[in-house]
């Protein structure tokens, strides 16, 4: 016996259609701003949320999505605040696109494991939450300009954005192409003594990537290694100083 799929009108009443595998599509009431929590949680026959745009909605709330049929994440781009783990575990998301929120709880993309590519992070937001990616295993890019992000975040159980993102690969360390927010995730998997042996792989692309030839060191002169971050971006100089601590050895002496 086929189920029968169907579409409902959501009027903003918490765990409406929670667990409800029928729920193929959704109309919003008039005047309804805020998907509550849980209310399509679970709900494995949803597979997008167009039903989003041109709505009053602004809110989506605390797990309001987790375990869903999205598979992708579009027409979302008047909503301005998503809950914590609004979208954990959606096992089928692959792409988000075009977010306009101002404010995101932590987690909220946890362990969608098949998203491969965030586009077009919100321009408003300068943090990445903790744990926002945590365990999206199948993530290979960060796929847009993150150049206004300050910070990448720890949530309440210590896992940062990007946690055991295990297919999130080595950047390019090139000062020309380094991403670094992937730099920042690839480091923050790394242990404290991963770390350090890492600031030497970095050290060595910054002097790679130089077209000049080094100038003469001596025992005064910065370290080779703040020389180099001198010469990188802003931002890819952030990501080096935030996670390569360690003591450099200077030129011609110990460090």
């Amino acid at each position: 016996m086929s189920t029968v799929m169907y579409t409902v009108m959501y009027t903003g009443e918490e765990e409406e259609f929670e667990l409800d595998e029928e729920v193929a599509d959704a109309t919003v009431a008039d005047g309804v701003t805020t998907i509550a929590a849980y209310a399509f949680g679970g709900c494995t026959g949803l597979n997008n949320l167009n039903f989003l745009k041109d709505s009053a909605v602004t809110t989506v709330g605390l797990r309001a999505f987790a375990g869903s049929g999205i598979d992708s994440l579009r027409g979302m781009e008047d909503v301005r605040k998503i809950g914590e783990y609004a979208f954990e575990e959606c096992e089928d998301l692959r792409t988000i696109e075009g977010l306009g929120c101002e404010e995101m709880g932590e987690s909220c993309f946890a362990l969608c494991r098949l998203l491969q590519s965030m586009k077009g992070w919100p321009a408003s937001m300068t943090v990445i939450p903790g744990g926002c990616f945590s365990q999206c295993t199948g993530m290979t890019t960060v796929d847009c300009d993150l150049s206004h992000v300050t910070s990448i975040g720890v949530d309440s159980f210590s896992r940062h954005a990007f946690y055991n993102c295990t297919s999130l690969l080595p950047p390019s360390l090139s000062y020309r192409h380094a991403d670094p927010a992937a730099v920042l995730a690839y480091l923050k998997r790394k242990s404290k003594d991963e770390r350090v042996a890492a600031r030497y792989a970095i050290y060595a692309s910054a002097l790679r990537a130089r077209s000049e030839e080094d100038e003469p060191r001596t025992a005064e002169s910065p370290t080779p290694l703040a020389f180099h971050i001198a010469k990188l971006p802003p931002d890819m100089a952030r990501v080096i100083v935030e996670f390569a601590h360690g003591v450099v050895r200077r030129a011609g002496g110990a460090g």
